[in-house]
């Protein structure tokens, strides 16, 4: 065998090499970036309720999976403990919601659309029971707990530290539907309440 002959298979073996070498180091960069599976964390969440003319606080928790880099699972539980002075805005409040968010996340940032189906719990609903027209008597006020159906439709928006931790803002419309007798209209409405959550979560 000549000596170029053998020069040029040293440079084919060395060029095979390189790209599998290049082609590994590549796979590793990608899984390396994939999202971790699971996720949980705590949160403070403010809902504005429109028609009770409240702003309520509370504290939760949430679980998550990433099905894959752009779609996930997860299950958030809230609590919103009544505020003392304030008789005739529902009492204590609970919320769960279990739905999905669907996305674009690099290394550092995710953004994604939210849509998570639920309830909202009314610990003390109280439902106006209004005088007929043109009469003269007392209103009475009926104490009532409630849950209703919620929706949570919105965006979310999410900051990575490290691989193992998340930062997470969500902005969206929770949607109750509330039921017959409902305060404080006195019948079956739906209604549209912008809440806000910051949250912080690991990721394994």
């Amino acid at each position: 065998m000549s000596l170029s002959k053998q020069f040029d298979k040293q440079k084919q073996f060395s060029f095979i090499v390189l790209t599998l070498a290049a082609m590994i180091i590549v796979a590793a960069s990608a899984f390396a970036q994939e999202a971790p599976k699971y996720e949980i964390g705590g949160h403070f969440s403010l809902i504005r309720l429109r028609d009770l003319d409240t702003t309520d606080a509370g504290l939760g928790g949430r679980f998550g999976v990433n099905v894959t880099q752009w779609l996930g699972l997860e299950a958030e539980f809230t609590s919103f403990p009544q505020l003392e002075g304030r008789q005739l805005q529902g009492g204590r409040k609970v919320q769960g919601l279990f739905g999905v968010k669907t996305g674009v996340r690099s290394e550092k940032f995710g953004v994604f659309a939210k849509v998570r189906p639920g309830f909202m719990r009314f610990g003390r609903n109280e439902i106006a029971n209004p005088c007929p027209p043109d009469t003269v008597c007392t209103a009475a006020i009926i104490l009532k707990e409630q849950t209703n159906f919620a929706l949570d439709v919105g965006g979310v928006l999410e900051y990575y530290p490290s691989r193992r931790f998340v930062t997470r803002f969500d902005l969206g419309d929770t949607i109750i539907r509330f039921g017959e007798n409902s305060f404080p209209k006195g019948r079956a409405y739906t209604g549209h309440n912008l809440q806000f959550t910051v949250g912080f979560g690991v990721r394994f």
